[in-house]
């Protein structure tokens, strides 16, 4: 019996052993299970569901998007029983190169002898006459003009010089012509140095120094003082403004560009800190009481003078990463809803209407607030254990649909107000492919002037202006300023 006792009190000492390892065991399959999800989830991020940009899909994504593309326009295609070729279609106005009724030039033609019987045409009368125009620029050669400041003694023993232009600032200097293209191609252009003063001698026969070029950055950027001053008292008193940042560099450290713009005007500023300092120091935001677009970020909701609204094309990519888990069902429903209620805003306003219906205003908000309640459901409080980062990421995004209804929602509520925060991001975009062409900026000065230059072009290019013609006024010693609001 002794035996018995000691071989059972052997097998329930193995018994609870192998009941530790295999709890130990599934604890770990399931970390690593959620380890292999997590990393999945980074794979599968793209411009669709996250906030990379589209230069950063894979090939296999980009090729389905345009596969989906192609299927789309078929789909269209079908539905209108039409097929719809490429190019100008029946009916629409067709858009060519037009001949101008004041040629610079008119070159005559005549034929000298007859193509058939060789006679002498040089005394017959013209008939028929044929017109073909050819537009092209002249050969670019610099052009040089001296300018001499005369001295002249008057009666009185005084002698007064006369006075030179504001652009012959010393004995040889280039013209604010040169200046400006220079600049364009730097700062609109995004090209790097070298390759702008290849640019310059190669088609204007202009050879500059790398140290010009450095110099036109700071200039310009001091005599653009009065024009942001213009543009953000422009922005105090829009309606709605949208708002972002994106990050870049200056050598090894990170830098900041900030945003604020309208339609009629863009105001970048550049940072070393991503937070509320950075835009309090720009003075535009603290004191704005208008509408605010911009995405989730915690900062801007400090500004409560304004009111907020949410990004819907940042949500609908946040959803569209949710939507993956099984678990989390009601996130491509919201995302239907969303794309739903902002396709229903787009054809009220191509009606002229200045809101929804109440019935269909009321009807998006109620389903709304279900499936709020169904992703509270789906992400309640775990007990036993943290959430993964997976589980993170959806408890966090239900509990901000919650929290910050009416500043998701105000774009059906009123239809002034936009569903997405493209208009920053657009002015944004130029830094990042200013990034990619010519690397990173060199010193926090050199993202100033880049941002504060980037402000004068886009608000320029958004009244309608030519950015050389504004870069030549600004080093004629003029400035643009952009109208006041009346």
């Amino acid at each position: 019996m002794a035996g018995s006792d000691d071989d059972l009190e052997r097998l329930r000492t193995e018994n609870e052993a192998l009941v530790a390892e295999n709890a130990a065991l599934s604890a770990e399959v399931a970390r690593l299970g959620d380890k292999i999800a997590e990393l999945e989830s980074r794979l599968d991020k793209s411009s669709k569901n996250s906030s990379l940009p589209p230069s950063l899909d894979r090939p296999a994504e980009k090729a389905a998007a345009r596969t989906s593309r192609a299927e789309r326009r078929a789909e269209e295609r079908k539905a209108n029983k039409e097929s719809r070729r490429r190019g100008k279609q029946p009916g629409a106005p067709g858009e060519h190169l037009a001949q101008r009724d004041d040629p610079d030039e008119v070159v005559i033609h005549e034929p000298d002898r007859c193509s058939s019987c060789g006679e002498d045409l040089s005394s017959v009368l013209a008939g028929r006459v044929e017109v073909r125009q050819v537009i092209d620029v002249p050969d670019p050669r610099p052009s040089c003009v001296e300018h001499r400041a005369v001295t002249k003694t008057c009666r009185c023993g005084e002698m007064t010089a006369g006075s030179f232009p504001p652009e012959a600032r010393s004995p040889a200097s280039y013209g604010p012509n040169i200046r400006a293209i220079a600049l364009y191609l730097l700062h609109r252009q995004h090209l790097p140095f070298e390759r702008t003063k290849e640019a310059l001698a190669e088609m204007l026969g202009v050879e500059v120094s790398t140290g010009f070029l450095a110099s036109l950055a700071p200039e310009a950027a001091g005599r653009l003082r009065p024009f942001i001053e213009a543009v953000k008292e422009l922005l105090l008193t829009s309606p709605l403004v949208h708002v972002d940042e994106t990050s870049d560099q200056v050598g090894t450290r990170t830098i900041w560009l900030h945003v604020v713009a309208d339609d009629d005007a863009t105001y970048l500023f550049a940072s070393p800190t991503r937070g509320r300092a950075a835009p309090d120091a720009a003075g535009v935001l603290p004191s704005f009481r208008g509408v605010m677009v911009h995405d989730r970020l915690s900062m801007y909701f400090g500004y409560d003078k304004a009111t907020h609204v949410v990004c819907g094309a940042h949500l609908v990519r946040d959803l569209a990463s949710v939507a993956h888990r099984p678990s989390q069902i009601w996130a491509k429903r919201m995302r239907s809803l969303l794309l739903e209620a902002n396709e229903a805003a787009h054809t009220a306003r191509a009606r002229g209407r200045a809101r929804l219906s109440c019935r269909q205003r009321d009807e998006f908000l109620v389903r709304y607030d279900a499936l709020v309640a169904d992703a509270l459901e789906a992400n309640r409080p775990l007990l036993s254990r943290d959430r993964n980062s997976l589980e993170r990421e959806s408890y966090n995004l239900a509990r901000a649909l919650e929290k910050r209804r009416s500043e998701v929602t105000r774009f059906i509520v009123d239809l002034a107000v936009p569903f997405t925060n493209n208009a920053a991001e657009r002015s944004l975009r130029m830094a990042k492919l200013h990034r990619k062409i010519s690397g990173c900026f060199q010193s926090e000065d050199h993202a100033r002037h880049f941002a504060t230059i980037r402000s004068y072009i886009a608000t320029a290019r958004k009244h309608g202006l030519d950015s050389l013609d504004v870069l030549g006024e600004l080093f004629r010693g003029g400035v643009w300023l952009p109208p006041p609001i009346t």
